[in-house]
């Protein structure tokens, strides 16, 4: 347990976001927690440059720092982002992601108290080092909200709600519905989202034919629009899962949705079908019924407890193998069927199950 922290006995405070789209969406209520706790407090970020759209219009941070060590000389861009730190002589730090280099940043940047967990042999670099969860003398897979918000509570900062949250207002709505209305998708009628990418690794990849039919069925069940949205590295995915489906699918991987307009399409989609990637924690967030195709990774480090985070997988003996490339026959993620996923879809949309199939097979 760190030493608690009165709330007006900082004046500045600087948070290490973390590096991936989901964890980022998973550290919304520590940041709420912060402010909340804070409220006269000048509060800095910093954001990998290609999460920052994550976090754009959110209320509970005054500045960032924008992190961009893939643009060009890393070292530079470390030193450089070590230099506004120092400029903002920050009282109190807080270390959400476990990197060595996260830790380092912080102490060159003079930050006064910095927090995070004793992770990467970095725990010489901070003056309050927690240690990781953990049952039984091993480790212990935490839902990663959880995960953040122990370190705000071990400083005496509450977090009076734990629910993951993506703010954006009416104008970048807009901008949505005129996107999405370009690419010929029609107001009023349901929108499913898919989502086949992952970043991670190769092994959280559901099988692109599967998606194809999943889109025959969804829109078999009933009139629904059926889009894709993915990322640039996902180009060939989704012109695979497009030409392998009788059903229409509108592809939105190309018509200008960031990371923050995406917000905004996946919070009007009535259905989102997702690998366990950054977007799920969108729909979770927004509140939009959910379905996760989950393989390697374990669930208990991104599941959450509210009634929309839906996840399908198989209980088989090497998963879950948090690895990103299989080793063996993926069978994990191939033996899920699209008519599994399908049952699944319709216990989200509390539609009656005519099949009777478990989220959970095996």
């Amino acid at each position: 347990m760190h030493e608690p922290v009165a709330y007006d006995s900082v004046g500045s405070v600087c948070v290490r976001v973390p590096n991936w789209v989901g964890d980022v969406v998973m550290a919304t209520p520590a940041l709420r927690a912060l402010r909340g706790h804070f409220p006269g407090a000048h509060i800095t970020v910093v954001v990998r440059r290609r999460v920052e759209p994550v976090l754009r219009g959110a209320p509970w941070f005054d500045d960032q720092i924008v992190y961009s060590p893939d643009d060009g000389s890393s070292a530079r861009e470390f030193l450089r982002c070590t230099g506004e730190l120092r400029r903002r002589r920050c009282e109190l730090g807080l270390l959400l992601p476990n990197s060595f280099s996260s830790a380092l940043m912080f102490r060159l940047g003079r930050v006064r108290r910095r927090v995070g967990y004793a992770r990467d042999r970095r725990a010489f670099l901070l003056t309050d080092a927690a240690p990781r969860p953990s049952e039984g003398g091993r480790f212990k897979p935490t839902y990663m909200v959880d995960y953040y918000l122990a370190l705000c509570e071990g400083l005496g900062v509450p977090a009076a709600r734990r629910e993951t949250e993506l703010p954006f207002d009416e104008t970048d709505a807009a901008r949505a519905g005129d996107i999405l209305r370009s690419q010929g998708l029609t107001p009023g009628r349901d929108l499913v989202l898919m989502h086949p990418g992952a970043g991670f690794g190769p092994s959280k990849r559901w099988p692109s034919e599967r998606f194809s039919r999943l889109a025959e069925l969804l829109q078999d069940e009933g009139d629904c629009q059926v889009a894709l949205i993915a990322g640039p590295a996902e180009r060939s995915t989704v012109s695979a899962i497009i030409n392998g489906s009788r059903a229409p699918i509108i592809d939105l991987s190309e018509c200008g949705i960031d990371l923050h307009l995406l917000k905004c399409v996946v919070g009007r989609s009535a259905l989102l079908v997702t690998t366990d990637s950054g977007p799920r924690h969108y729909g979770v967030a927004l509140d939009v019924p959910t379905v996760c195709v989950m393989g390697p990774t374990n669930p208990g480090y991104s599941t959450s407890d509210r009634e929309n985070d839906h996840v399908v997988r198989l209980d088989i003996e090497c998963s879950p193998c948090q690895r990103k490339v299989c080793p063996r026959d993926h069978r994990c993620m191939t033996d899920i069927t699209a008519e599994t996923v399908l049952a699944a879809c319709r216990r989200a949309l509390s539609v009656p199950d005519r099949k009777g199939a478990d989220d959970q097979a095996g």
